[in-house]
């Protein structure tokens, strides 16, 4: 829909795959061979052996909790931050939410202060909506490569939670 509102080409729609000389046409055996591709493909099965070693010892480390809950991840969003994030975004695809940027760079005021109010609430109540830990993912092929070879694409998610990442982001990356 960004791509129409821009005046942008539509993107390639995937005809079909070949795995194992085998070719793919179905939709739904399209979307779940790719799907099963980028699975293999970020499995922590293909980590070097000391890259897992690693990591193994780094996730077993405990960690240390001392808060005096006056760092800034603790302070409420504020309006400003809200519209600088807001502002900060740019007009790319949608979610699953279907909620387009331009629509929230246009929300009148006081829709603005309701959903900063909401954004407020869900991040102190640490109750975050189901919904936003799921994503819409997009296969895009790589530039000059066989479309029909399923490792030729790479997945990008599309989120519901942007602004809100947005927004959370400059009080907690000193954090992490």
């Amino acid at each position: 829909m960004v791509r129409k509102i821009a005046g942008k080409s539509p993107s390639c729609n995937i005809k079909h795959l070949n795995i194992n000389n085998t070719e793919i046409t179905e939709i739904p055996d399209i979307a779940n061979s790719l799907g099963q591709t980028f699975s293999n493909n970020s499995s922590s099965n293909n980590y070097s052996t000391k890259f897992q070693a690693f990591r193994n010892q780094a996730e077993n480390q405990h960690l240390k909790f001392k808060s005096n809950n006056l760092e800034t991840y603790n302070n409420p969003f504020s309006v400003d931050e809200l519209w600088d994030a807001i502002s900060k975004s740019h007009d790319s695809a949608v979610g699953p939410d279907d909620i387009h940027y331009q629509m929230l760079k246009h929300l009148p005021h006081n829709a603005v202060n309701t959903l900063l109010q909401a954004l407020n609430n869900i991040w102190f109540a640490g109750n975050f909506p189901p919904s936003w830990r799921t994503s819409t993912v997009i296969p895009i092929p790589k530039p000059a490569k066989d479309a029909s070879d399923p490792n030729n694409y790479r997945p990008i998610a599309l989120l519901f939670s942007v602004v809100f990442a947005n927004n959370a982001a400059p009080q907690t990356t000193s954090y992490v």
